[in-house]
């Protein structure tokens, strides 16, 4: 991601300067020479070198940061300087071809400053930009990263336990279970180390599982142990709540699925 950014905003006319483990610049020369210091490293690494180079800082500079959790990280940097804090999460991958359509997530940390410039900056290439606390923030992705991702990794577990090769049943597979097969086999392209920390370490991911969990028994009962009425209950009950949102979410899925399989 910090590749990718590097070359957004060098299309904008933004000098960037990049400090990694063999650059020549080192981070408190960026520290010390940026307006803008943006941390794109795992969550444990931001907050160490926000801790070390976040007293160098001036009132003038922005602090951001790419983590996918944010109240360690947003605290770190609030704590460690005295500059703008924005806790910033876009929420795409490096794959992704560009900025426009895509959503990106900005939480507080301090001041006005910084915060006005990346909306402005983030929001002017055709990104939606929504904020949230840091908090909020983090219980969001428990459900939006933490389940999502662990409901896609013990799909995989449960292929690898019934002895059935993703490739093997995708000749039998409807255009749904084809895509949630890609879907799976991308996280396991990707670095697993990702994944873990997405999962594990958000500390709120065990009590949206826990909700998960008991929507699956109840499904259980109506649906398997039930009879047809119950099921059917249980199901427009669900249908209720997704509202009008379901005749939407149809038609977008039908023409996603039109361009991936025609």
């Amino acid at each position: 991601m910090g590749r990718w950014f590097r070359d957004f905003f060098e299309t904008l006319g933004h000098e960037v300067l990049i400090s990694d483990l063999n650059t020549p610049l080192t981070n408190e020369d960026l520290a010390l020479g940026c307006d803008v210091l943006i941390l794109s490293t795992s969550k444990d690494q931001a907050v160490k070198i926000a801790a070390e180079v976040g007293p160098l800082m001036g009132e003038e500079q922005i602090f951001m940061d790419f983590c996918s959790q944010k109240e360690e990280i947003v605290a770190a940097m609030t704590e460690h300087s005295k500059a703008e804090v924005v806790g910033t999460h876009p929420m795409f991958g490096p794959f992704t071809k560009g900025i426009e359509g895509q959503n990106i997530i900005l939480c507080p940390g301090r001041g006005k400053k910084g915060f006005a410039w990346a909306t402005e900056v983030f929001e002017a290439a055709g990104a939606t930009v929504t904020e949230l606390g840091a908090r909020d923030h983090d219980r969001h992705m428990a459900l939006v990263q933490g389940l999502t991702h662990l409901v896609t990794i013990t799909m995989a577990r449960t292929l690898q336990k019934m002895d059935l090769h993703p490739k093997d049943v995708f000749s039998i597979s409807t255009p749904i279970f084809r895509l949630n097969s890609d879907i799976m086999g991308r996280l396991f392209a990707q670095d697993p180390d990702l994944y873990t920390t997405l999962v594990g370490e958000n500390k709120y991911v065990k009590e949206v599982l826990d909700l998960y969990c008991e929507s699956l028994e109840e499904g259980t009962r109506a649906i398997l142990e039930g009879d047809h009425d119950q099921g059917v209950d249980f199901l427009r009950d669900i249908g209720r709540f997704v509202g009008s949102y379901k005749e939407t979410a149809l038609e977008r899925s039908n023409r996603f699925l039109n361009v991936i399989f025609e």
